[in-house]
């Protein structure tokens, strides 16, 4: 019998730091800017609100997703605990959902920015440090998912050993 090669814990560690960097990355981004109005910047939770409030969305998906942005940090939090506590599986996958969350319309919004005419317009600091922190932990958690399915044991239990 043979047991799992040394370079995993390494890589599994490489890989939980850059996905723990990722989502940081991601959260910090959401407290930047991300809308102005002349002097005056809104960052993302303050910008989902107002969408909120004066109903400029009329998606109900849309909208689901403008009242539950508040829970990027908790999430991100939250994935990165699983890491810690070595909930690989859990952590890549819960991971790929807040990429997908937070990414998309900060995809999106880094996409407008390139257009400046009107009184209110992107600020792109925000939204582009989101997209880069979530294709980080997108990438992060992708290799987490492989290193761990490579590490299941067989069918007995023993995790960690091949024969």
């Amino acid at each position: 019998m043979r047991s799992t090669s040394p370079a995993r814990p390494t890589s599994r560690y490489l890989l939980a730091v850059l996905t723990s960097a990722g989502l940081a990355v991601t959260v910090l981004g959401s407290f930047l800017p991300w809308l102005r109005s002349g002097n005056v910047t809104r960052n993302s939770y303050e910008s989902a609100g107002l969408a909120d409030h004066f109903a400029l969305v009329d998606n109900d998906f849309l909208v689901v997703t403008l009242r539950t942005w508040i829970a990027i940090p908790a999430l991100g939090a939250l994935c990165v605990a699983l890491i810690a506590v070595r909930l690989d599986r859990s952590a890549g996958v819960l991971t790929l959902a807040v990429s997908a969350l937070a990414g998309t319309p900060a995809g999106i919004l880094t996409v407008q920015a390139s257009d400046p005419a009107g009184l209110v317009g992107i600020a792109p600091a925000g939204p582009i440090t989101s997209l880069a922190g979530s294709i980080i932990a997108l990438i992060g958690a992708l290799g987490i998912l492989v290193v761990a399915g490579r590490t299941r044991g067989p069918a007995d239990g023993r995790a960690g050993t091949r024969t």
